[in-house]
């Protein structure tokens, strides 16, 4: 029996091992000796790279955590004009590539764009470089990456006991004093770690960054490894990401604390009403948002389609849709499978806490960038072949570099912790009495897992792997450099288009992806609605 246990929790155990093999790689990239090119970095890029990166992230976190908030708390606590249907079109967001929106902003808001060609000549004021300094970045890191603190907000509002604001209201506290002193306390955790979610992403963008020539560590890596070839430092200055990104994961569980004040119960009573005026400014408001973050580059990116659709449109894009679909649909594949696998209940899993830890050591592969995935990964295999030769065996770059494998590999890592995160919260309502119930009634595991299960995590799993699919199909550093050759997808495409500044043509493949996009989201926001 005790070797049955340890035979599946080793398994798993793995498995787990398996998954996080790029964060390994990289946090042991610095037991090798560094080259002289560390100079050169610390004295010419690194004190602006960490400088403008902290702006950045500071700029971002603010802004995503007021707007995301505001807007929760307005859609569950208030009913006003418009706001059922707004409520699921302040989603849609999520489905467009933050590469996509600051290509569309630089093309209508540069210097050479409509809005200032039109300023110049209409009222004579001299045009200005939207690159430069950090507002610009920053207002379009916030309108692509709100919707991951609205969507955390949205739920934990959503639990909160009614009463408790009732109670506000009948002490006389006016609804900013409520939303300020009451609401917000509690929504804490959620809001910590949306804000945690959209650091991360912020990290690991390469798109954005590079579009507005803005230097982050992101940039660096790309310059060590691209530029100087050097995949050790390269894998270095991505073990410092590592580090960053585990100090703010240290922080938000830190804030958190052991908080967790919202009911299960969810609640759509409104306890503020607003009517005329106010009603229609909050309508306004939202509206707004959601024309600044979706509708108007989506009305931008058709028009441009529309214009360059028989200039772009070749039989090349039957190729970059077909490794769009498969490499997609066969992450989206993997990666839910091995997310399941590792958080379907047992209690042989529950009493180990080594596997507990790493299981959840194999999760934190989302905190990084997908380049850093992508050096990670090509980092390990390198130091395989260099083993492997050593030892008079023969090197395994030639078959691993620039394989799907190893990029289906990249995605697994990185996307992990979205599937299994959805699909572990689905498992708290699967009680232990199912698992002794079924060894009372002699059922085997395999039946247990396929017949109860499986049905109760169906939900959990589903909504998971949706999000993982618009993830992998929005992904770029790592389809950048691990991508095989020939298999360019529409992020490569969008990406070398608008890196051209051919913004109208960029428009053709990132209104598919967007389109794709917005589907896989309403589908999610159904099952949201069904099912959470």
């Amino acid at each position: 029996m005790n070797i049955k246990l340890n035979n599946s929790n080793f398994l798993i155990g793995l498995l787990a091992l398996i998954v996080s093999f790029p964060i390994i790689v990289v946090c042991s990239s610095w037991l090798f000796p560094g080259t002289e090119l560390w100079g050169h970095f610390a004295q010419n890029l690194l004190p602006d790279v960490v400088s403008s990166t902290l702006i950045l992230l500071l700029g971002v976190g603010i802004g995503v955590s007021i707007l995301g908030t505001v807007l929760a708390y307005l859609i569950v606590m208030v009913d006003f004009p418009g706001q059922s249907w707004l409520e699921w079109a302040i989603f849609l967001p999520m489905a467009i590539p933050a590469y996509v929106l600051a290509f569309v902003y630089l093309g209508v808001f540069d210097y050479s764009g409509y809005a200032q060609v039109w300023l110049r000549e209409t009222t004579g004021i001299p045009g200005f470089d939207i690159r430069s300094g950090h507002w610009a970045i920053i207002l379009t890191f916030i309108l692509v990456f709100y919707p991951y603190v609205y969507m955390m907000a949205r739920a934990s509002f959503k639990r909160q006991k009614i009463q408790m604001i009732e109670a506000g209201k009948m002490l006389g506290a006016k609804p900013l004093h409520v939303f300020w002193r009451i609401s917000v306390p509690l929504a804490r955790p959620a809001i910590a770690a949306g804000v945690l979610v959209v650091l991360m992403e912020t990290l690991a963008d390469f798109g954005v960054v590079s579009l507005f020539n803005y230097s982050t560590f992101t940039t660096a890596i790309y310059s060590a490894w691209g530029d100087f070839r050097s995949i050790e430092v390269a894998a270095q200055l991505a073990s410092l990401l590592v580090l960053v990104s585990f100090f703010l994961i240290y922080f938000e569980k830190k804030a958190r604390g052991k908080a967790k004040y919202y009911s299960t119960d969810i609640s759509n009573i409104k306890p503020y009403k607003a009517t005329g005026f106010i009603g229609w400014s909050i309508f306004l408001f939202v509206f707004g948002i959601f024309m600044l973050a979706f509708a108007m580059p989506m009305l931008q990116l058709v028009i441009w389609s529309i214009e360059k659709y028989s200039e772009e449109w070749t039989q090349r894009y039957l190729g970059y849709l077909a490794s769009t679909s498969i490499l997609t649909i066969s992450a989206t594949i993997l990666t839910v499978v091995t997310a399941t696998i590792l958080a379907l209940p047992s209690r042989r899993k529950a009493n180990s806490k080594v596997l507990q830890i790493l299981i959840r050591f194999s999760t934190l592969g989302y905190a990084l960038p997908g380049s850093v995935m992508a050096v990670g990964l090509l980092y390990g295999i390198q130091n395989i072949s260099i083993v492997s030769i050593y030892f008079g065996g023969s090197s395994i770059n030639h078959i691993l570099f620039g394989s799907v494998a190893l990029l289906l590999f990249a995605y697994v890592s990185r996307f992990i912790a979205i599937a299994f995160n959805s699909a572990n919260a689905s498992t708290e309502q699967i009680k232990p009495v199912y698992e002794q119930s079924a060894k009372l009634l002699g059922a085997s595991r395999f039946r247990l897992i396929r017949e109860v299960y499986l049905p109760m995590m169906a939900p959990g799993i589903l909504a998971g792997g949706l999000l993982v699919a618009v993830d992998v199909m929005k992904e770029l550093p790592a389809t950048y450099l691990l991508r095989p050759f020939g298999w360019d997808t529409l992020a490569i495409r969008v990406f070398e288009l608008s890196s051209d500044q051919f913004y109208e043509r960029a428009a053709v493949p990132a209104l598919i992806m967007v389109l794709i996009g917005a589907i896989i989201m309403l589908i999610f926001n159904k099952l949201d609605k069904e099912y959470f």
